[in-house]
């Protein structure tokens, strides 16, 4: 039983830590989500074993103003900011 109690934590834990990273994308969390409720110890042991390592320059930090950001350019931090075919005007 208290293996049971301890597999339980560590399950919601492994849980909470893929639905807290900020540098996986919607469809990876919901991947690993699935995986993990669905098939509970060979997901927990998988998600430490492959799941990409958290790094320390998340693409969150960058959207967040880490990135040097033209306040000028309406395109700034879009994926079109240096497409020259693309303009905001011109939608």
């Amino acid at each position: 039983m208290p293996f049971l109690f301890i597999y339980g934590l560590v399950w919601l834990l492994v849980l909470a830590t893929i639905l807290l990273r900020a540098d996986l994308d919607p469809v990876t969390k919901l991947t690993w989500v699935i995986v993990v409720i669905f098939v509970p110890f060979l997901g927990v042991i998988l998600f430490w074993a492959i799941a990409p390592s958290n790094p320390k320059n998340s693409p969150r930090e960058y959207s967040l103003g880490k990135k040097n950001n033209d306040p000028s350019n309406q395109l700034s931090g879009t994926p079109w900011e240096n497409d020259p075919g693309y303009s905001a005007k011109s939608k």
